[in-house]
């Protein structure tokens, strides 16, 4: 968004965390890092992850989590977060300021900082007091807690923007205000830019490679009923499972690694690590067709980033969870298939026809353009001029 942004004429100053990463950002005038508990040596779990990435996996959550109210990152990051935004304001006051999250304390730099008279926009890129990843708070007095602050943002901010239909469906009936509904995207640089490259030598030519990037581990969404369609299709299609290989590229919980590496589906899946980003958008592209996987009806909001990559792909998609957003888009684009996430012998059937060859080529892109992150920029200038009364020509 800021690399489109800056090509509409707007400047953008990130202010973030350590622990997104180091570096530029691609047309972000400045970038300021603050200080961050969770990037310091005592986060076992960062350690942890940092071991290696292939054959990587997702720690457990930590205990702190389920505690701070909303989010551990009001203790780990958020002081230094306000410290750094007053000094900018001081030294180059900005004409609007927009608060991202997850994480949701993020919003209480805008809260802090509504009284000096800044345009706010909060913009909600996982729901906050809907569909929590995690379930809800044990106790009575942290769901009071977290209900006022989304309560203060939701009312207090000049904007709202939210990345998928349910959540802004949500926040329009509890809190009675409009809502932008500015989805995921996917870059067309890296659709002209991205050739299939050395990533074809990891599939078998002589299978339909379907291919699934990303972590489960973090989404919530669980592989055991595609494992158990896999097991299905082995035992009455076996011609079917000869054809067809599943391979995972990115990081997996110690049970989902466990689960895929069943000695039952050797040869039919493949888990090969955690892969660059250029190598997986190639990967992307070499695939015969791509996957969703989602927690289905208990997460409808979902629709990840990675979903708006394989729709610049032209490569169908299988979601797992027509009960999604992922589901719903995937669908509305002609991009693909959904299935009850849940419901083995639908999947097993879909996988099935990807094996015979039966999912039609993709060919029309009129459908997926608006998911451009070049489209989606010039929606969210409208927002930004409108709560700052600046109309650029």
């Amino acid at each position: 968004m800021t690399k489109y942004l800056a090509r509409l004429g707007y400047e953008v100053t990130v202010l973030t965390s350590k622990v997104s990463g180091s570096g530029p950002i691609e047309g972000a005038h400045a970038v300021v890092r603050t200080s961050d508990l969770l990037a310091s040596s005592f986060n076992w779990r960062r350690r942890h992850l940092d071991e290696g990435k292939v054959g990587a996996t997702t720690p457990p959550p930590s205990p702190v989590e389920s505690l701070i109210v909303p989010d551990v990152s009001a203790v780990s990051w958020l002081p230094f977060a306000l410290r750094s935004a007053r000094s900018l304001i001081r030294s180059n006051r900005p004409d609007c300021l927009v608060t991202t999250s997850p994480p949701q304390s993020v919003h209480v730099v805008g809260l802090r900082l509504a009284g000096h008279g800044l345009p706010w926009i909060a913009e909600f890129r996982d729901g906050w007091r809907f569909e929590r990843p995690r379930g809800d708070w044990r106790f009575e007095a942290q769901r009071r807690l977290d209900d006022r602050l989304e309560r203060s943002v939701a009312r207090k901010a000049d904007a709202i923007v939210a990345v998928t239909t349910p959540i802004a469906d949500d926040l329009r009936e509890r809190f009675d205000r409009p809502v932008e509904l500015i989805t995921n995207g996917f870059d067309p640089d890296d659709v002209d830019a991205t050739a299939v490259g050395d990533a074809a030598a990891i599939l078998d030519p002589d299978r339909v490679s379907i291919v699934h990037t990303g972590s489960m581990g973090f989404t919530g969404g669980s592989a055991r009923p595609l494992v158990e369609a896999l097991r299905l299709i082995r035992r009455d299609s076996p011609e079917a499972a000869s054809r067809l290989e599943l391979v995972f590229a990115g990081l997996l919980s110690t049970d989902e690694a466990a689960l895929l590496g069943s000695r039952d589906l050797d040869e039919m899946v493949r888990c090969i690590g955690s892969l660059d980003r250029p190598a997986v958008l190639q990967l992307q592209r070499a695939a015969d067709a791509l996957l969703v996987i989602t927690e289905g009806a208990r997460r409808r909001s979902v629709a990840t980033g990675k979903l708006f990559e394989y729709l610049a792909t032209d490569r169908p998609i299988l979601v797992l969870g027509s009960e999604t957003e992922a589901g719903r888009i995937v669908l509305g684009a002609e991009r693909g298939s959904a299935v009850p996430a849940t419901d083995s012998q639908a999947i097993a059937t879909e996988l099935r026809r990807a094996a015979e060859g039966g999912w039609p080529s993709m060919s029309d892109r009129s459908r997926v353009e608006r998911y451009s992150w070049a489209e989606l920029a010039g929606h969210y200038a409208a927002v930004v001029d409108d709560v700052t009364g600046n109309v650029v020509s």
